[in-house]
C-alpha cells in the first residue's frame, strides 16, 4: 500500500468504463472504501464483487438519476461525506441530430454532462472540505474546446462543466484540496465505437496515467498528445471546422 494514495473514493457515474478502471487502479494502490453513485447500480455488480472479494474493500452504492434530480423545483440536495477523492464521471454523447430539433434530447445531454452534476459539486466543494487534503477529478472532454456540427450539444455541456470546474480549481489555489479537470480524448468504450481506433486509448491506460500523480492540479489532456491535436483544431478556419 502506498501512503500517498487515496484510502477512500466517491464516484459519481460509477458505471462508466473509465470510472470502473479508475476504481480498480485505486484499489490496487490501497483504496479500501468506495461509494458508487449511478443510475443503474446493477450494472456495477461485477465491479463491486471484485472490489469486495479480491481487494477486501468496503463498497456502498447509491442509485441516482441525473435527469430527475437536477431541477430547481424539487430542490435536490445530495448528501456527500468526507472522502479522499471525488471522481465525477457521468457522460452522454446523445443524439446530436435529434437534439437539433428536439429540446428534450438537448436538455437530456445537458443534464447528464453538466446541470445534473452541479448539486453534487456544490456539496463536495464545501469550505469545510477544501481546507483539508483531498482531490476532485472531473472527466470533461476534448470536445469542449471547440463547437463542431457533429456534436456541439455534447461539447457545449462539457465546456460548461470545464469552465465551472476551472472556477473551483482557482478557488483552491491556496488550499490543500486539489482540482483536476481531465480533458480526455477518445477512450475505448461503447460511446466511442464510431471513433478512429488509432485515436482511442484504453481506460486502463488513462487510469494508470492519472494514478502516477494522484494529487496533480489543473487542466490535463489525456493522452498528452490530444493537447496538440486540439491546438490545431481550435485554429482551423470556420470553413474547415464545419467539416468536423
Amino acid at each position: 500500500m502506498k501512503d500517498n494514495y487515496f484510502k477512500s473514493a466517491f464516484i459519481l457515474g460509477g458505471t462508466s468504463t473509465i470510472a470502473k478502471s479508475i476504481c480498480i487502479k485505486l484499489a490496487e494502490n490501497g483504496c479500501k472504501k468506495f461509494h458508487l453513485v449511478s443510475r443503474d447500480p446493477a450494472a456495477n455488480k461485477q465491479l463491486v464483487e471484485k472490489l469486495r472479494i479480491f481487494y477486501k474493500s468496503e463498497v456502498t452504492e447509491e442509485k441516482n438519476d441525473l435527469l430527475l434530480n437536477n431541477s430547481l423545483i424539487n430542490n435536490f440536495k445530495p448528501k456527500v461525506d468526507f472522502y479522499d477523492i471525488y471522481l465525477i464521471a457521468p457522460g452522454l454523447i446523445g443524439n446530436n441530430n435529434l437534439a437539433n430539433s428536439n429540446s428534450k434530447e438537448a436538455l437530456k445531454i445537458s443534464s447528464i454532462n453538466y446541470t445534473g452534476i452541479i448539486p453534487w459539486l456544490i456539496e463536495i466543494m464545501t469550505e469545510n472540505r477544501i481546507k483539508y487534503k483531498g482531490s476532485l477529478w472531473v472527466l470533461s472532454s476534448v470536445a469542449s474546446d471547440r463547437g463542431r456540427p457533429s456534436n456541439y450539444h455534447y461539447g457545449a455541456s462539457k465546456a460548461a462543466l470545464s469552465i465551472f470546474c476551472e472556477g473551483l480549481l482557482l478557488r483552491c489555489v491556496n488550499k490543500p484540496f486539489s482540482v483536476r479537470i481531465i480533458k480526455a480524448g477518445y477512450i475505448t468504450s461503447p460511446m466511442t465505437d464510431a471513433a478512429p481506433k488509432f485515436l482511442c486509448t484504453s481506460p486502463n491506460r488513462v487510469a494508470s496515467i492519472l494514478l502516477k500523480n494522484p494529487y496533480k492540479r489543473g487542466i490535463e489532456y489525456l493522452p498528452w498528445w490530444w493537447n496538440l491535436i486540439m491546438i490545431a483544431v481550435r485554429k482551423l478556419p470556420s470553413y474547415l471546422a464545419a467539416k468536423l
